[in-house]
């Protein structure tokens, strides 16, 4: 169950005064598709609004213009929802194949999907992390720094290696890496409820 969203009077202007976001990233960046459940066009565009509270909640006016930070808390939202979406497809069966029970592997632009989601999902964490880093120093920028590196596939032992420093210390910095980026509302705000 998601957690319930409370809009000040203020917030709830911006959201009203700023629905055409929603449509745009749909329309934009998401793959309408009424074969999967889910994906239909209503349910794109209701997720999106749920995203775009959530970005009038999160939103600091002193970092960025509403619309700027809006269009990426949805974009983002939107894209981990897609994401779901196509995961939970593999526990449906077909209308065709219900009556025989075999359970349907996905349909086969799920296949299709999954490098692509992968390869997109990989390269927000990406984004996430440099943008995290930015903000922090010493262990903790290495962290983040091992934690990329961990996300495109090194293991903790070519990290090390690659900073000259031993595996047990690349080990602490992504502890106090994960420590710090569980406390950082700018990270959390890129990462799905």
């Amino acid at each position: 169950m998601k957690k319930k969203i409370r809009l000040t009077l203020e917030q709830k202007k911006l959201v009203e005064s700023h629905l055409s976001i929603v449509y745009w990233i749909i329309r934009k960046d998401i793959s309408v598709n009424d074969n999967v459940y889910g994906l239909e066009y209503d349910d794109l565009y209701q997720e999106g609004c749920l995203w775009l509270c959530h970005a009038a909640v999160s939103y600091n006016a002193g970092l960025a213009k509403f619309p700027t930070y809006a269009k990426k808390v949805v974009r983002n939202g939107l894209l981990s929802y897609c994401r779901k979406m196509y995961a939970e497809q593999k526990y449906f069966m077909k209308p065709a194949d219900a009556e025989s029970g075999e359970m349907l592997n996905a349909y086969p632009a799920l296949h299709q999907s999954d490098a692509f989601t992968s390869r997109t999902g990989t390269m927000e964490t990406l984004e996430l992390l440099a943008a995290a880093s930015k903000d922090f120093s010493g262990v903790s920028k290495l962290g983040t720094e091992a934690l990329a590196l961990k996300v495109q596939g090194y293991a903790i032992s070519e990290i090390a290696a690659r900073y000259h420093a031993p595996p047990s210390h690349v080990g602490a910095w992504v502890s106090r890496a994960a420590q710090k980026l569980r406390d950082s509302p700018s990270f959390l705000s890129g990462l799905l409820y």
